[in-house]
């Protein structure tokens, strides 16, 4: 049976190292990177920090969503990186619904210094800076435990911090959405 985990929390946090942790632990299985959503708009881009880009941080999350749509159906556990906060979460639950297939969301949240570290040496398709990487921490501690669960990963592997999520979803504290 499939299934989709997104893994949220601010630039630096060390999602896309832990879905990769996650995909080679299993057979059939995506990652699915939204900064190469992002990245693949050519003409028009806006960063999808500044407020003029909503819609197309909509747009993105909806493109996201249905390619996770696509691999779930085929039977392939799927894993979501991005930064994704409250506002855009119930676009991927409305989007995801049609799988049928169990949603978790895990945010990771290491501690500032830990993430501006980690975002500062690392290459990536969005450049950030050592102030974004701080005001993004600063706005995922703002919106607290919103959904899911939270994992601290302060001073943690990546496959360290995949374990947890395992554990998280085994144990049913990330499911989001449980299809009927």
């Amino acid at each position: 049976m499939s299934q989709i985990v997104i893994i949220s929390g601010p630039p630096g946090a060390g999602k896309s190292s832990v879905a990769e942790s996650l995909c080679a632990r299993y057979d059939r299985t995506v990652h699915i990177e939204t900064d190469q959503f992002y990245g693949a708009i050519r003409m028009g881009f806006i960063s999808p920090w500044r407020r003029e880009s909503d819609r197309q941080n909509r747009m993105v999350t909806r493109a996201v969503a249905r390619a996770a749509t696509a691999y779930a159906q085929d039977l392939f556990a799927v894993f979501i990186d991005g930064v994704i906060g409250p506002h855009l979460l119930p676009i991927y639950l409305e989007e995801l619904r049609v799988t049928r297939v169990p949603v978790h969301f895990v945010q990771l949240l290491p501690s500032v210094d830990d993430t501006v570290r980690r975002g500062l040496s690392r290459e990536e398709t969005l450049r950030v800076t050592e102030a974004q990487l701080r005001e993004g921490h600063r706005q995922f501690v703002e919106y607290g435990g919103f959904a899911g669960v939270t994992l601290e990963s302060s001073g943690l592997s990546a496959d360290q911090t995949a374990d947890r999520v395992m554990e998280a979803c085994g144990r049913g504290e990330s499911l989001v959405y449980r299809p009927e």
